[in-house]
């Protein structure tokens, strides 16, 4: 027998897609069988690619020619592609049928808790989408560079610091496009000075957009290596409408906004409203990127909540979920480790007259258990966490108090799954499923699942 053929970097191979992986990239089988993830490919596709990297399990490659495009793939002149698909690596699907990326998203999360959860057969409701999933997000951040002496600005080429001019962008806020043209007006006519990274020299390093849907109200934060913003009388006549804010960040870092604000016009912050609940959100506080989508899945949680419960809300941020369902509970305690996102908790419970949500500052993994201990004896938990999930103290705490219903938001399948493996296996029975697409055009995905305590439980 001859030897079997390695698969090398650089070589151009013809590959059919066969499936999508979690990230979002299309799935091949390469010589020898090795999978092989390609950005940008579909399911279906029938393609041209080069080798980029090649590991003993997999390899990564790149799509030369389209042979045959998936049944999915939309065409090139579709309306709802965006300008720099492709090149920006902000969005990975782009080119995919939206009812073909929500049935992936809905299957990420059913594999995860099949396979990382060991839940047989998960209670799976369909997931929920949006009617027009394009120009959501409410909050934007675009690098700033140079070219040629020009200034750019735009988003980051995947994998790299790379910046993809552009002028717009489709799952943006229209009026980002606004702010940019106007902002690259400014750059072009004032001697402002562009960050470089690789010399930590230069002043405008980014600029952020942040947008409240429902109200209106526009924030436009200019992130500096330093304190000071030049030519800021100029810069405040052609923003008039806008509250603008300085963001002092001098380290040598990839996290794009420092500790200190300071308000350069306008109030400081802008304000968002989801039903009948009116939200104050600062510069650097959390808030959903999908404003409409973040009202329907807060509307899933609330229907999980029979009424008069008390409950803790963890990871609370500046109290959306805790705000939004505090019409149907008994008290509320809302959690969260942000001091400034506390003190927008606390204004915004007083901004809409409620009076049963209280709200701590402390991390969710200490403080939850210690309000345990002290008595709080909560029927429902409430566990908003970031991507990594609950840190394992959180759950032990929960299940040791016998909380009866959890109720876990979660924006990564696998954590979400691994955690719910550590309820269930200790009584917690999967009560529902519910996949919100809070993300289009991108392999991201939100889920709210319910967890029921099935039995008491006895510990020695």
């Amino acid at each position: 027998m001859g030897k079997e053929k390695v698969m090398q970097k650089n070589e151009e191979l013809s590959l059919t897609i066969h499936d999508l992986h979690a990230n979002g990239h299309g799935v091949g089988k390469g010589t020898s069988g090795i999978a092989v993830f390609v950005p940008e490919a579909l399911p279906g596709d029938k393609l041209r690619v080069k080798i980029l990297k090649v590991k003993k399990q997999y390899a990564y490659g790149k799509i030369i020619e389209v042979i045959q495009p998936s049944p999915e793939r939309l065409p090139k002149n579709d309306e709802g592609i965006c300008q720099v698909a492709g090149q920006c690596g902000g969005c990975q699907f782009q080119r995919y049928q939206y009812s073909a990326q929500l049935a992936f998203k809905e299957k990420c999360v059913k594999d995860a808790l099949v396979r990382i959860g060991n839940c047989e057969n998960p209670p799976m409701a369909s997931i929920l989408g949006m009617d027009k999933p394009y120009h959501y997000r409410n909050k934007a951040q675009f690098p700033v560079g140079s070219e040629k002496g020009k200034p750019i600005i735009g988003f980051y080429a995947p994998r790299s610091h790379r910046i993809v001019p552009t002028s717009d962008c489709n799952i943006q806020h229209p009026v980002c496009a606004e702010i940019l043209h106007t902002v690259k007006n400014l750059l072009e006519q004032y001697p402002i000075s562009i960050y470089n990274e690789e010399t930590h020299q230069g002043l405008l390093r980014h600029i952020v957009v942040r947008v409240g849907f429902n109200t209106g109200e526009v924030m436009v934060i200019f992130v500096l290596n330093g304190s000071m913003l030049p030519h800021a009388k100029n810069i405040k006549a052609a923003l008039p409408d806008y509250t603008l804010v300085i963001n002092e960040n001098t380290a040598k870092t990839n996290v794009i906004l420092g500790p200190a604000f300071t308000t350069l016009q306008g109030s400081g912050y802008i304000h968002e409203e989801l039903g009948n609940i009116r939200y104050r959100i600062s510069p650097g506080a959390f808030f959903q990127v999908n404003p409409v989508q973040t009202k329907v899945m807060y509307d899933v949680v609330a229907a999980h909540l029979n009424g008069g419960e008390n409950v803790i809300d963890a990871y609370s941020g500046i109290g959306g979920i805790a705000l939004y369902v505090a019409g149907k509970a008994k008290n509320v305690i809302a959690v969260e480790s942000v001091e400034a996102a506390v003190n927008d908790g606390i204004y915004n419970a007083v901004l809409n007259n409620i009076d049963n949500v209280r709200f701590s500052c402390g991390t969710a993994e200490e403080l939850v258990p210690d309000l345990l201990n002290q008595g709080e004896s909560p029927d429902v938990l409430i566990l908003d966490p970031p991507r990594k999930g609950c840190d394992g103290r959180l759950p032990e705490a929960a299940i040791a108090a016998q909380i009866p219903k959890i109720i876990y938001v979660s924006c990564d399948p696998a954590t979400l799954a691994r955690d719910v493996k550590q309820f269930t296996e200790a009584g917690y029975k999967l009560k529902e499923v519910q996949p919100v697409d809070l993300f289009p055009m991108t392999g991201h995905v939100e889920t709210v699942v319910l967890l029921e305590r099935e039995k008491a439980l006895s510990f020695s």
